[in-house]
């Protein structure tokens, strides 16, 4: 039997048609209207979009892929271009700079516009937050914890003795809800103290839960949290 391929031209098979959902829930947020007001120091007029920056980076992710040089397949691909509604999509070196750039701005607050898109996209199409019956009461949980990366044999910024004995990070997330959909995460460095800026934290993932929901909030920590700065911040929360 012999095979052979050919180019049909009316259907296009692609490995990564599973952007088009990524799109369209990108679509009912204002993430790209967000980053192109706001201005990276030394790029105030770029030939790409801080829009399509992120948006090609969240493309990324979405397939599992981090790196920057991942992009580069995806420059001629019409499929990756119209999933995610990208005008023009960056090369490796953009993608590198304008993020490393948008971070040493610090009034651009593209961290904060993510977390604050991407909390408002869960409530902008209605996604369940189910929560746990405590009596005659509902409660929706808040789960904050340190969540140790082990990074060993590698020299990279940050890197450092981990309280689990590994050498690596000690990213601290916050998850919502049943469905443990993520409102907050601090990369921080492996030998950071769990409680460093724990308040701080606190008070921000409280705040994006909130942009999500308005039922009772149960904020579950570990003993490793149980300052009286955080019993505060959860005590200043309205019933």
């Amino acid at each position: 039997m012999r095979i052979q391929f050919t180019q049909s031209k009316e259907i296009l098979l692609t490995t990564h048609a599973g952007l088009a959902t990524v799109g369209a829930l990108l679509s009912h947020t204002r993430l790209p209207q967000r980053l192109n007001r706001s201005t990276v120091k030394g790029m105030e007029n770029p030939i790409h979009s801080n829009g399509d920056v992120m948006t090609s980076y969240l493309g990324l992710l979405c397939q599992g892929k981090s790196d920057f040089d991942h992009i580069e397949p995806f420059r001629k691909d019409p499929v990756f271009q119209t999933c995610l509604g990208v005008r023009k999509v960056p090369s490796s070196p953009t993608l590198r700079q304008r993020l490393d750039a948008a971070a040493q701005t610090m009034n651009a607050n593209w961290n904060e516009i993510l977390l604050q898109e991407s909390a408002d996209l869960i409530r902008n199409v209605k996604a369940p937050v189910t929560g746990l019956t405590a009596g005659e009461h509902t409660v929706i949980p808040l789960d904050i914890d340190v969540s140790p990366f082990d990074n060993s044999g590698t020299k990279k910024e940050g890197v450092s003795l981990t309280y689990k004995g590994t050498f690596g990070y000690a990213p601290i997330f916050a998850y919502l809800g049943q469905e443990g959909y993520g409102v907050n995460v601090h990369l921080r460095e492996g030998s950071t103290h769990s409680q460093k800026n724990g308040a701080d934290f606190l008070r921000e993932s409280i705040q994006y839960a909130r942009r999500i929901t308005k039922e009772r909030l149960l904020v579950r920590m570990d003993s490793a949290h149980d300052s009286l700065e955080n019993l505060q911040v959860c005590h200043a929360e309205p019933e």
